[in-house]
């Protein structure tokens, strides 16, 4: 099997590292010399490896002192899995929410057809901005039909709607289908996110659906483009 670049190994490492709490928000790395050592590489090999994660924006750099842990990498490939969501992939500690919309209306063609309903069934239009270690992550406009997740209220939307979902509803939620598209950013996303009208952005559209099919959830997040990585893997049988 082909072996990655040295500099991926160490950008992964360090990854990893941040995520099982070796290296803790808030807490220095330890010095290029030290990581080259440890690595087995030089100096220039890590930095290319640091570099990544500082433009990712989990680790930042200034001259004089050090590297600084910023937040913990964001795995966006279980965010947008059919279980997890933002709280559960990144810890409730470090997630917060601000609610801009919670209106029960019905619902436009478009979303009618993504929840396979009807335009006279009554939806759920929720926007809610989200912070990930006081950090912007996103803006969140989500529909759901009544009919399906019954009594949602704006103190579910503070925490886990998908542990409202399991937890009280006792709904199991089983797949989602993705779109992920490029967009610039409008005033209400440079306002909320702190970025410049017109900057690039990934929206990713997705529908979620429950073990008996039905899609109970669509929605449109849209995020700053440096913080979003997505993963995934293909195999041929």
């Amino acid at each position: 099997m082909k072996q990655i670049p040295k500099y991926m190994e160490i950008y992964l490492d360090v990854k990893r590292k941040i995520m099982d709490d070796k290296y803790q928000v808030g807490t220095k790395l330890p010095t290029g010399d030290q990581l080259a050592e440890e690595y087995g590489t030089s100096k220039l090999t890590v930095k290319k490896g640091i570099d990544l994660l500082v433009s990712e924006g989990v680790l930042r750099t200034r001259s004089g002192f050090g590297t600084e842990v910023l937040r913990k990498p964001i795995d966006n490939s279980k965010v947008f899995g059919p279980n997890e969501g933002l709280l559960s992939a990144m810890g409730e500690e470090h997630v917060d929410s601000e609610i801009h919309t919670f209106s029960i209306e019905l619902p436009s063609k478009e979303v009618a057809e993504m929840l396979e309903i009807s335009e006279k069934d009554y939806i759920y239009n929720i926007i809610r901005s989200r912070f990930i270690d006081h950090q912007p992550y996103s803006i969140e406009q989500t529909f759901m039909p009544l009919a399906v997740i019954p009594g949602l209220e704006p103190k579910h939307l503070k925490k886990s709607v998908y542990a409202y979902i399991t937890d009280e509803l006792n709904l199991e939620i089983k797949s989602s289908h993705l779109w992920i598209k490029g967009d610039i950013a409008n005033e209400f996303d440079a306002k909320i996110l702190n970025i410049e009208p017109g900057e690039f952005m990934i929206e990713v559209d997705k529908v979620v659906s429950l073990s008996s099919g039905t899609p109970f959830e669509y929605s449109l997040s849209r995020h700053i483009y440096k913080d979003f990585i997505f993963e995934a893997i293909f195999v041929e049988k």
